[in-house]
């Protein structure tokens, strides 16, 4: 086939694309930061949604959806977009200690691992340290997500969906990665250098560890991101951790799990040592654990789980 040809097929492919998920195209650019090209996107998209919807083209694909069982994962005026700070105060239940069941051999402790893509390894590390016998590990990572875009993706109701669906009793959330945007609160938007996107952000974080706890009736381990080797990134995820920190405080059930000041006392390493001897510890942009080093943040999640689950403590003493 000519070379025009193709590229006639693929134009036309990609406008019927369009045509049928012009919702996915303005979702994608609400997501992006503003500046020339959100506008571009938005400019294109908001219109093409406006007639695709009037006229049903949308119809299909939300029939194909609902086929495989894939769920909307956004929705409009929901507590995570618009909620009260009122969820960060403290809570007389946060007070009591809390106490969950404890693993048998006849009853296994169902862990749910979730999280933006720096769930993956970590989840599949903790998994390998686990029990297998007393905990049931299953990770689903969910790429390019957070908090701070829920047009594009709504945690809230993602949390909701999934512990309907899983019954989980304990829940790990490694997240945060994607955050840097701007959020909107009290129809103003804020960036990560004011102290509103901070208190917004413990705000967001605090509703979904409601959900994903299911109101404390079993503990959520929130993981946010480590240190960067980009500064901007670096200085956002320290505040991303003070948010998270907050928001644990007042909700019952949550757990906050410093990776940040942590590992290698709070610097930035390209290598850490593991068990003697010095490995390739991150990844390629400065963010993401490798394989190999995501066992030692599972290790700071296995020790916060050690508070709640016995057996952890006893296997954390046998291991050299």
């Amino acid at each position: 086939m000519p070379a025009g040809s193709v590229l006639g097929v693929i134009a036309i492919a990609l406008a019927v694309a369009a045509l049928f998920n012009s919702e996915a195209i303005v979702r994608a650019g609400e997501s992006m930061q503003p500046g020339h090209t959100r506008d571009a996107v938005l400019s294109v998209g908001r219109p093409l949604d406006d007639v695709t919807g009037a006229i049903g083209l949308h119809l299909p694909r939300e029939g194909f959806d609902l086929a495989f069982g894939q769920e909307s994962k956004t929705a409009e005026g929901t507590e995570l977009e618009r909620g009260s700070t009122a969820i960060l105060r403290a809570n007389r239940r946060k007070r009591r200690a809390q106490g969950f069941a404890q693993p048998t051999v006849q009853d296994e402790v169902d862990v749910f691992v979730t999280g933006d893509s720096q769930a993956q390894f970590v989840g599949e590390a903790l998994t390998d340290l686990l029990p297998s016998d007393l905990f049931d590990v299953s990770v689903v990572a969910r790429n390019a997500t957070g908090l701070t875009n829920p047009e594009f993706f709504n945690w809230e109701i993602n949390a909701q969906q999934e512990i309907a669906a899983r019954k989980p009793d304990a829940v790990v959330m490694v997240m945060g990665g994607n955050d840097g945007f701007n959020v909107l609160s009290q129809g103003r938007r804020y960036g990560p250098d004011d102290p509103q996107w901070q208190l917004e952000y413990a705000r967001r974080a605090a509703v979904v560890m409601r959900e994903l706890g299911s109101d404390g009736k079993h503990p959520v381990y929130w993981v946010p991101p480590p240190t960067a080797r980009d500064p901007e990134f670096n200085g956002i995820y320290a505040i991303q951790n003070k948010a998270v920190e907050q928001a644990a405080l007042a909700v019952p059930g949550a757990r906050y799990v410093d990776i940040y000041d942590t590992i290698n006392r709070g610097r930035y390493s390209d290598e850490l040592k593991i068990d003697g001897r010095r490995v390739l510890a991150r990844q390629s942009d400065g963010v993401h654990f490798s394989r190999e080093g995501a066992v030692v943040p599972a290790r700071l999640i296995l020790r916060a789980m050690a508070k709640d689950y016995r057996v952890l403590g006893q296997e954390e003493d046998a291991t050299p």
